[in-house]
């Protein structure tokens, strides 16, 4: 690997080199303003789109009075200007045509300038907005996001689900999550405690994008990219928004944050601070039958927990201009989250319909998890015109978890008395993973339509995790050999990509090859294994856009990925319930290989349609493994066969009068399973999904909004799930000269978010109920102060123009 980084290294700088005259395959767009006394210098020059005057970018004009916009998208633009003891004034439209440049001349600015009627620069986005290549979710807009986590928006997005600690997207594939570009380094468990603990208060929105392409892992992006933006500011000078929420309804909901923005001419600082006191219900009904013999016994299991949990979490990045050429920026995130579980338990096991026995299990964790993320990146541009570009990034993550458990196990006979002795057990369940990686990556303008990207990237992940289990024996808390464990899981693999989009006429296409190298080792010391592996796997990626019309751009996409399992996943530890129910971790799971077709259309700019097909070799999967016998059951992860799906997809934006809005997506599915398992039948399945929001908008200071989604019945892994249906309600109204808001949320009015599934697979027969408190009237007050000044400079990192985003937030 050492040779091929140093050979990719070579290939960049050669790269820059050559290419001193080539062009950018972007537009640009200039001019120069004057006022009655010559040049106006240290103007600011806000580019808008037209018609809606959101803010594109921003810069500061020259000694010469000249403004200069380059790699923008063709298209409508206004430009908006401000000096002090001058009027604002605005220039436009001006058509841009893509791939050519722009000189507007000489704009005059003077204290009797007329502006352009019916144009304000506030720009007001919808809650959700819908391009080509991604489904954009503006969370400022979204009332139902109020004191909610960053888990809780995701929860109830369009297209996402949130299911055994896992984040799915695009027909129930795993997505790669990424903070303003860059991927997250945990997943699993660890990835759902990130995500739970950051606040939405301090997000900008949320771009669900469909094909990343190479640049990113190909691990954990079979379902695309959930790219989340933190806020940033747009105004010079510093900005300050305090969030005060609180809940009631199952248990109680409290939170408090403080977002603070700093940006100067080459300083963007940006921070964020919050704190929350959850109090969440989680109820599990699970009613288990065996047939053996002629004999049916069944176990009905009633778990009850109450899950209260405070945390302490923050977010500070900064992004600072060395030179006109060179930016430098970090990002650190944490949190520090304290747990404490009650746990209930009873499990009735009936013969033939009668009651035979029951036990009761009462349990109590106290678990805290600390986890910090640390990011640097560096961005220069090897000449003037930004034509050859080379960035950097390096990334630690550090997670501990320190959790205790003690159970109680009651035995009672079939008149629910008290028979044997009650059992005690304790645990201690220690975990630490930590994560490194570094990338680099090259950007060269071959041509006025042309681009090559290229990089490489190498990660290292470590996870040590002990159980020590123990049983009450005589007074004293005695070692379960058994049940003792200590697992150790190193995993490093080693990336490099190349890519290259062009465009001629009104045809677009990116092709892109992905190669990754993987070697791991597991080692377990109850009982002793061993594991060491290593594999390398290519994974292309190609898409291609054609304007078929000014009304209809139509993209076809292909794409090879790979899902590795979590962590945890591969953890052999045993978490015991009873003597008939436990989990745990499978250490022989491998990865599974998902291909991905897919076409679609965007009409109008706003309506977009897609046919899928993804087809998941070698899928994984949580099932159950069950003793006839013992009539004990364990719940692992396995790898299961094929899973095939026939997707199609539309999304549509709806103005039904200038006050209600309609957000509209819908999904039709077929599903096709085929098993290794030789006792498992093949099984097909079909159904939809409906999601949609609905704003109105009452008087100029009130807004109502509605938000619901309904899941028809339909199969998934190996449950039969019963239909889903929810909605949510909530207020906003502006106050303090719309400086704060007050909002007021009604979550899951009907209390019916929860899953409901029958298993039959292999020799399982299972129906059960899993709900999570999620009905909760809750009110928040939101208070933004500080500069309101005209927009600063605009920079674009190599991120956001990769993922085509404007400037920063």
């Amino acid at each position: 690997m050492k040779i091929i980084f140093r050979c990719l290294i070579a290939v960049l700088l050669t790269c820059g080199y050559v290419s001193a005259f080539a062009q950018t395959n972007f537009s640009a767009l200039q001019g120069k303003i004057f006022t009655n006394g010559g040049p106006a210098d240290s103007a600011t020059v806000v580019l808008l789109n037209y018609p809606d005057s959101s803010v594109v970018k921003s810069t500061i004009s020259s000694k010469a009075g000249a403004f200069y916009f380059d790699r923008l998208s063709g298209g409508k633009y206004l430009i908006f200007i401000t000096k002090l003891n001058y009027n604002k004034s605005y220039s436009g439209p001006y058509e841009l045509v893509s791939g050519k440049s722009m000189d507007v001349g000489f704009i005059q600015i003077n204290g009797s300038s007329a502006q352009l009627g019916g144009v304000t620069i506030a720009g007001k986005k919808d809650f959700v907005e819908v391009k080509s290549d991604r489904v954009v979710l503006n969370v400022d807009q979204n009332v139902m996001s109020a004191g909610a986590s960053l888990l809780d928006v995701l929860s109830t997005s369009p297209g996402v689900k949130v299911v055994n600690d896992e984040v799915l997207y695009h027909g129930g594939q795993k997505a790669l999550i990424a903070i303003n570009g860059k991927p997250v380094l945990l997943s699993g468990e660890e990835l759902i405690n990130f995500l739970k603990n950051y606040q939405s208060s301090s997000i900008s929105r949320i771009e669900l994008i469909d094909n990343p392409g190479a640049k990113y892992n190909a691990g954990g992006s079979a379902g695309g990219m959930i790219n989340i933006i933190l806020k940033k500011s747009k105004d010079m000078g510093s900005n300050v928004s305090i969030t005060e929420s609180a809940g009631y309804g199952d248990k109680y909901k409290f939170n408090t944050g403080v977002n603070y923005t700093l940006r100067t001419k080459k300083l963007n600082l940006f921070a964020s601070y919050n704190y929350v006191n959850n109090s969440i219900t989680h109820t599990i009904n699970t009613n288990r039958f065996i047939s053996n013999n002629g004999q049916l016994d069944n176990f009905d299991l009633n778990y009850n927990a109450d899950v209260k949990a405070s945390n302490n979490a923050f977010n500070l990045g900064a992004d600072y201009q060395l030179t006109s050429q060179q930016t430098i920026g970090f990002l650190i995130n944490g949190f520090d989250n304290v747990a404490n579980i009650d746990k209930r338990n009873t499990t009735r096991i009936s013969t033939n319909g009668l009651l035979d026995s029951s036990i009761n299990t009462v349990s109590k964790i106290d678990r805290n998890i600390h986890n910090m993320n640390y990011n640097l990146n560096y961005k220069v541009s090897l000449d003037k015109a930004s034509k050859s570009v080379l960035s950097a990034n390096a990334d630690y993550s550090d997670y501990h978890r320190i959790s205790g458990e003690s159970l109680r196990n009651d035995f009672f006979n079939a008149s629910v008395q008290n028979e044997n002795t009650p059992v005690f057990y304790f645990d201690n369940s220690p975990s630490h993973i930590t994560i490194k990686s570094a990338n680099i990556d090259f950007s060269q303008a071959l041509s006025k339509s042309s681009q090559l990207d290229m990089g490489v990237k190498s990660s290292q992940a470590n996870s040590d995790n002990q159980i020590d289990f123990a049983q009450l024996m005589n007074g004293n808390y005695v070692l379960v050999p058994a049940l003792t464990d200590h697992f150790i899981y190193n995993e490093r693999i080693d990336a490099g990509y190349i890519q290259f989009n062009s465009k001629f006429n009104k045809t677009s296409f990116t092709l892109s090859l992905r190669g990754e190298h993987t070697h791991f080792t597991a080692e377990s010391v109850n009982p002793s294994r061993h594991a060491d592996s290593s594999y390398f796997s290519l994974f292309p990626n190609a898409e291609i856009n054609q304007q078929l019309d000014k009304n209809n751009l139509l993209t076809l996409s292909y794409s090879r990925n790979i899902d590795r399992p979590n962590y945890q996943d591969l953890n052999p530890f045993v978490s015991y319930v009873d003597e008939f129910y436990s989990s745990t971790g499978n250490p022989f799971l491998r990865p599974d290989f998902v291909n991905t077709y897919r076409v679609s259309d965007l009409f109008l700019d706003k309506y977009r349609g897609s046919l899928s097909v993804i087809v998941t070799d070698n899928f994984f999967y949580n099932v159950f493994k069950q003793n006839d016998t013992t009539k004990a059951y364990i719940t692992t992860k396995a790898n299961l066969g094929t899973h095939y799906q026939y997707v199609a997809e539309f999304a549509a934006p709806i103005d039904i009068t200038p006050w209600w809005h309609i957000d509209a997506n819908f999904t039709a599915f077929i599903e096709h399973y085929t098993y290794k398992i030789d006792s498992a039948a093949s099984k097909s399945t079909s159904g939809i999904t409906l999601d949609m929001t609905q704003n109105f908008k009452l008087t100029p200071k009130l807004s109502f909004q509605v938000t619901g989604e309904y899941l028809s019945p339909s199969y998934y892994a190996i449950s039969q799930y019963n239909h889903l249906f929810w909605l949510n309600a909530g207020l906003t109204y502006s106050i303090l000269n719309k400086k704060g808001s007050i909002k007021l949320v009604a979550s899951d009015i009907f209390n019916t978010f929860y899953n409901q599934y029958q298993t039959n697979f292999a020799n399982l027969n299972i129906a059960s109920k899993d709900q999570v408190g999620s009905r909760f009237i809750v009110a928040t007050f939101t208070y933004r102060f500080g500069s309101s000044s005209a927009k600063g400079r605009s920079k674009t990192t190599d991120e956001q123009k990769r993922l085509g985003g404007g400037g920063n937030e």
